[in-house]
């Protein structure tokens, strides 16, 4: 069970800070059942509920874990899934879990896709980019957290790293 005040990551609502425990005040929710009620930490004025029993929650990467993933970021070397439903289905369901390994993958695979069309002469798809900057909100949230700073700062921390 996570503690108030604790930051976690809930699918692809992103970060979340946990402001309370117990049941909730709303009609039709059983009294008996204990909740989590979390503000997200990048969107004002969005509180979220959910059982403390979801799965759909997962503790923060810690600071030396968040290190090694940016460490690894270099030697991902994700396959371009050229179906585009299947693609966009294995894009919603990344997001859906929040896997940081998964977002890092599916930002390096978009990323490589963008410069090859650049290089081509066309743009990025705006489905393409939606999906990018969806992973990158979620993934760079985290990486903010974890190291103590900005999610806006997080890229030029990665490229100091390389």
């Amino acid at each position: 069970m996570f503690e108030v005040g604790e930051f976690v990551v809930y699918g692809n609502k992103g970060v979340c800070r946990i402001k309370s425990i117990g049941p909730i005040d709303m009609p039709g929710i059983s009294k008996e059942r204990l909740y989590y009620t979390m503000d997200q930490v990048y969107t004002r004025g969005s509180t979220i509920f959910t059982p403390t029993d979801s799965d759909k929650l997962r503790r923060t990467l810690t600071k030396s874990e968040a290190t090694e993933l940016i460490k690894d970021f270099e030697s991902i070397n994700p396959v371009w899934v050229s179906d585009d439903k299947e693609r966009e289905r294995i894009f919603t369901e990344t997001l859906r879990s929040a896997d940081s390994k998964a977002l890092c993958e599916m930002i390096v695979v978009l990323n490589r896709r963008k410069q090859e069309r650049i290089a081509g002469g066309k743009k990025a798809t705006s489905t393409d980019e939606r999906y990018f900057h969806a992973a990158e909100d979620i993934l760079f949230g985290e990486l903010g957290i974890a190291l103590g700073i900005e999610r806006e700062e997080v890229r030029d921390y990665i490229m100091a790293i390389k």
